[in-house]
């Protein structure tokens, strides 16, 4: 009796544990009987030399390419919050700035600041804006490519 609970206990377990369509990431092949489940990946990274008090970039890889990444900029005075989301010929761009109503170090709740702008639009691979120019815009991308890699090195690509 003891070995048909424990068989049935383990036979449930694999059952839940089985990957399905609806999960997060999981495409069914319609040309085969397996399930390819998409590999994403987040890596932070510091990007020195762009305010005073630091930056880092949040970044989403999907298969080893890059696939969004967050920014957030923090400065004596303000703070930004840059959303690079990469499709396949050009970045959309989201870019928030907040100001401090208080010292930065006084700083405990969005309270504390106020919104200067959203904006969005589109640059290309070497940071050009495309279409209408914003000249408040925060120009970061040069500083973000010589951090951060658009492909992860796999083992595949080093054999």
């Amino acid at each position: 009796m003891l070995k048909f609970k424990t068989f049935l206990c383990l036979f449930f377990i694999i059952i839940s544990c089985k990957p399905t369509s609806e999960q997060k990431g999981a495409r069914i092949n319609n040309k085969s009987d397996f399930i390819t489940i998409t590999k994403d990946t987040l890596i932070k990274y510091n990007i020195e030399g762009i305010s005073t008090e630091g930056a880092g970039a949040d970044v989403n890889y999907v298969n080893g390419i890059i696939n969004k990444s967050i920014i957030n900029i923090y400065a004596g005075t303000w703070q930004a919050i840059i959303v690079y989301e990469f499709e396949e010929n050009k970045i959309k761009v989201l870019e928030t700035k907040y100001s401090y109503n208080v010292e930065i170090e006084d700083v405990k709740s969005d309270k504390d600041m106020h919104k200067d702008y959203e904006i969005s639009y589109f640059i290309d691979f070497k940071g050009n804006v495309l279409g209408k120019e914003f000249p408040e815009r925060i120009d970061v991308f040069k500083e973000f490519k010589d951090i951060v890699p658009f492909e992860l090195q796999t083992d595949k690509m080093k054999k």
